[in-house]
């Protein structure tokens, strides 16, 4: 049986593909693939950073397109950079066992955040990152900075940014070995999804849908229901800067949400644990109504993005 598999081009994408695919072949040593690689609107735009691009979707609506004209079987997305409202006619039929969530501090010295000097430059496009920093550290300025891995490792080698800000996830899966310190979730709460991927088919296809749903780790599937359902509850799309993660221990699960307003200057910050995921939902989304975290994505919606630096 040969399946055709839709993916980006980066070498993070085609690794996150193989990963899938070799737990496909596991499953069934007699299955075949051809690899297809679509090119989106963020790979051809490197330099807007994210938060100031036009429209949704820029690293999946092109794969979703060819998965529903039926040029592809499924496609292989970061569960981070999926949406929450996806097409009608698509679902996400696995979600494999989950990378590391965090997000890590790469600096030449090796230092942690705190040890920073005042005007150290960090390189990171996202804005849940970057509002983070700012508020933690107001005297650290940060620099958009896009591309892959290896590019951005550059950039901190030349000299054009002191440290970056990435996910631990993408250097684990690219086996790049460089010195780095993790960030704590209470610090920087990692964005919905990071570190899990999204292996997407059509609805109709159910025995594909059937054949994938094998590879599906339970735990890693239900922290990123808690996750994606929060986010969905509260319309936080890509310019709503908010952190979302769920992590499950001995059966019970911890959830963090945060969210820094748009002028730095206030953080709302829960932590929940319970061992129900419905409850957690719940309980998550009442205290950080409560705390105010409403009127922050309120604050962030209204922001004039041209203008936003």
């Amino acid at each position: 049986m040969k399946l055709i598999v839709g993916t980006r081009g980066s070498k993070l994408s085609l690794s996150q593909t193989n990963e899938v695919l070799e737990a496909l072949k596991k499953i069934n040593p007699t299955l075949t693939f051809e690899i297809k690689i679509i090119k989106t609107k963020g790979d051809i735009d490197t330099q807007t950073p994210l938060y100031n691009m036009s429209t949704k979707g820029i690293f999946e609506k092109e794969l979703d397109q060819v998965l529903i004209n039926g040029e592809i079987d499924f496609a292989v997305h970061s569960m981070k950079d999926y949406p929450t409202d996806i097409p009608e006619q698509l679902v996400i039929a696995a979600v494999p066992p989950r990378k590391s969530p965090y997000d890590i501090l790469v600096t030449k010295e090796n230092i942690t955040l705190n040890q920073l000097k005042p005007n150290t430059i960090i390189g990171t496009s996202s804005l849940r990152r970057i509002t983070h920093i700012k508020y933690m550290r107001p005297d650290i300025n940060t620099q958009p900075i896009r591309g892959n891995i290896d590019t951005r490792l550059k950039k901190l080698e030349e000299g054009k940014v002191d440290a970056l800000i990435i996910a631990e996830a993408g250097l684990n899966r690219l086996h790049i070995n460089y010195q780095y310190q993790r960030l704590d979730p209470k610090i920087i709460t990692p964005a919905a999804g990071q570190g899990a991927l999204a292996v997407v088919t059509r609805k109709d296809n159910t025995q594909l849908i059937n054949l994938l749903s094998k590879i599906t780790d339970a735990k890693t599937f239900t922290e990123i229901t808690i996750e994606r359902k929060i986010l969905e509850q509260l319309q936080a799309g890509c310019k709503t800067p908010l952190g979302v993660y769920a992590q499950i221990t001995d059966n019970k699960i911890a959830t963090y949400i945060s969210i820094i307003s748009p002028d730095y200057k206030k953080r709302i910050f829960l932590r929940i644990e319970d061992t129900n995921p419905n409850i957690i939902i719940e309980k998550a989304l009442n205290e950080f109504m409560n705390l105010g975290g409403e009127q922050i994505i309120k604050e962030w919606r209204s922001i004039k993005w041209e203008k936003y630096t």
